[in-house]
């Protein structure tokens, strides 16, 4: 098969597989000479397509120029996190014997920065309908409360976010999901995921939120080694997460280097849920291009069991 290459590479090289091309010196690349080759070389140790493509470098100054655009969007994850998501066993979702899986719109695996400048690990329990839409964790009611929490300790984009489950659970999180929970196949996905977003990034501390997040966390083999607090979910009660949260609010705050510092606000939280002191929309630069405006704002807007299917979500493919 020929794919109309023509632009990207030399033109001997136009019918050549991608497999192929990867593997290629840079000066097959259209534009680029055998001196610049060398000279990437030299400079980077970059010998291929594929080296070029990946390197770490041209990764951080793209994201340095995009952190700067006004209409930035979440490209999705660069090639490193591709291979990484990608050990995901989906089947082991898709097969459990519980069936206490959603799959019908797969997995969320993550929301926030995975370019290396993340200072805080929030842990999550499970997506939801506003979840799969976006294919972002944390982005409807309980993400916007996340979002304004973050804000108050200073905290405005420096995250990664990621779940215990990437599926969506039917239920609570039981005594069955607790078993589930360290079920070889999730738990090493999982282990593996934290220990490599730490090992990449700068994490001061782990937020966790909820009890699914929690049992996560303190199953973690690693757990010893790095700062970790836990939080009632956003979705709780406030007579239980406003004390919860308050609790622990200076100190997070005085435990992290915030991105923003006059963002913080060590203002306790008291009365109902408040759209407009509780909440915070979903940074456009966290949700893929295309996604609507109203995604990620004015709280929640799908619902698992829709009494009206036209304006919110079902959960079955159709």
């Amino acid at each position: 098969m020929s794919y109309a290459l023509e632009k990207l590479v030399n033109k001997v090289h136009a019918d050549t597989s991608f497999e192929t091309l990867r593997e290629m010196p840079v000066d097959s690349l259209k534009g680029v000479s055998e001196k610049d080759a060398n000279l990437l070389k030299q400079a980077f140790g970059i010998k291929t397509i594929s080296d070029l493509g990946s390197n770490p470098f041209f990764l951080a100054a793209q994201s340095l120029y995009r952190a700067n655009l006004e209409n930035e969007y979440d490209l999705g994850p660069p090639p490193p996190w591709v291979q990484k998501f990608s050990s995901l066993s989906d089947d082991y979702f898709l097969n459990h014997p519980s069936d206490r899986f959603r799959t019908a719109f797969g997995g969320v695996l993550y929301r926030g920065r995975l370019d290396d400048t993340a200072r805080v690990l929030v842990i999550g329990q499970d997506p939801s309908t506003d979840e799969a839409i976006a294919r972002r964790a944390f982005v409807g009611s309980a993400g916007q409360r996340l979002q304004q929490f973050l804000n108050k300790v200073g905290i405005t984009r420096s995250y990664t976010i990621m779940n215990t489950f990437a599926y969506s659970i039917k239920g609570q999180f039981d005594a069955e999901m607790r078993g589930i929970s360290l079920e070889a196949p999730l738990k090493n996905f999982r282990d593996d995921l934290i220990d490599t977003i730490l090992e990449r990034n700068p994490i001061q501390a782990i937020l966790t939120f909820g009890a699914g997040a929690r049992h996560a966390a303190e199953n973690w083999e690693n757990s010893t080694h790095m700062k970790i607090f836990h939080l009632v979910h956003p979705t709780a009660p406030e007579s239980t997460t406003h004390p919860n949260w308050n609790d622990q609010l200076a100190e997070i705050a005085d435990f992290l280097e915030p991105d923003d510092a006059t963002k913080v606000d060590l203002t306790p939280y008291s009365g109902r849920w408040n759209k407009a002191v509780h909440y915070t929309n979903i940074p456009r630069y966290d949700l893929p291009y295309g996604t609507p405006t109203w995604h990620g704002t004015n709280g929640t807007n799908s619902r698992r069991d829709p009494a009206d299917k036209v304006k919110n979500i079902i959960w079955e493919s159709v």
